[in-house]
């Protein structure tokens, strides 16, 4: 509930707004500044929202980079502030696609889309450095990071009730989901989905390989392995799905899909025929649990989506290292988010 004190000096509408989030002292606090319009629209409220989220994740930023710069001879601390870099980075990208694209064009749902993968983020930074946390600087992060945390997530269920009530904001409120028993149209199990394009769901049609990867290089043609495939997509394309068509083979390597790379679609031989296989895992020098993934990481941060398509196999072969016992820590594939779409895997 909100202090007196600051009730009495904020903006009916900040007040109104503020019900819909989890934060609620927060949201008022940091709303409560000159730079807010007065009389703010919901929306100008929203902005204001994702604002003060992404003035505080520069400062997070700084923290983390400077974690990162005292870190060298210490290579746990070292990758959890590259891990946190590399979210955080991702972060900004999608409060960047939340303002400038998103709530400009009324495309309230990708904002939500967006937010909320940026408040993702923040918290795969904050799990990364909870693992690496022995210096006091470390600690304060990870304290900030919990406030980012709040601020993003205020912006987000803002987000939220404006997309289920739009200007009326006596009916804003905190978000329900799965776990109060409410499910929206695509999100409850068997539903299907939108993954942008009108693609919701099944093969899409008339698929054509814009490259090939094949395991015989002698009739040439094609790339020898996955990544290099994935490295000749076409920066930031919209519209068009590149096609990469993998040929029957197993391919033992780690497969990353860059931020900048857009609609990649896999395209396999058949169950058991097509497989990529990779064996990181927890323990080896440098490799935490979000760096171990077979084919993916940064299929999380992609946009757009990614879709797997015709009896593609990931296998994680992972073996001990040094002490380390062969059920140790390790990660799925880092596919499994809103942007990816699987069939007949």
């Amino acid at each position: 509930m909100y202090h007196p004190s600051s009730a009495s000096t904020t903006p009916p509408e900040i007040l109104q707004a503020c019900k819909a989030t989890r934060f609620q002292d927060t949201c008022v606090s940091s709303l409560s500044n000159p730079n807010v319009p007065q009389n703010p629209t919901p929306l100008q409220i929203i902005l204001s929202a994702i604002s003060v989220s992404n003035t505080n994740l520069k400062t997070a930023q700084s923290m983390v980079k400077s974690i990162l710069d005292s870190s060298k001879g210490n290579i746990n601390r070292t990758t959890a502030a590259k891990n946190c870099v590399e979210a955080l980075n991702n972060s900004q990208y999608r409060i960047t696609r939340s303002t400038d694209d998103a709530l400009p064009r009324g495309r309230v749902k990708d904002a939500r889309a967006w937010m909320g993968a940026a408040l993702l983020y923040q918290y795969d930074c904050s799990n990364a450095l909870k693992y690496a946390n022995d210096t006091s600087l470390t600690s304060q992060t990870m304290s900030f990071l919990d406030t980012l945390m709040s601020f993003s997530s205020n912006a987000l269920s803002m987000i939220v009730s404006y997309d289920a009530f739009g200007n009326e904001t006596k009916s804003w409120a905190p978000p329900k989901t799965e776990r109060d028993g409410v499910w929206e149209f695509g999100s409850a199990p068997g539903s299907g989905g939108d993954f942008g394009s009108g693609f919701r769901g099944g093969l899409p049609s008339e698929l054509t390989a814009d490259v090939t990867v094949c395991k015989d290089m002698s009739n040439g043609g094609c790339y020898k392995t996955v990544q290099e495939a994935v490295n000749t997509a076409p920066d930031n394309q919209w519209g068009h799905r590149y096609v990469i068509h993998i040929k029957e083979g197993v391919y033992n390597e780690i497969v990353r899909v860059p931020l900048e790379k857009k609609n990649v679609v896999f395209l396999g031989d058949g169950m058991g025929k097509t497989v990529i296989t990779g064996s990181l895992i927890v323990g080896q020098p440098g490799i935490s649990t979000y760096n171990t993934a077979t084919v993916g990481k940064f299929f999380f941060f992609s946009s757009c989506y990614l879709q797997v398509n015709f009896w593609i196999c990931f296998l994680s072969s992972r073996v001990p290292w040094n002490s380390w016992m062969l059920t140790h820590h390790a990660k799925c594939d880092d596919i499994w988010h809103a942007e990816s779409a699987f069939t007949c895997c």
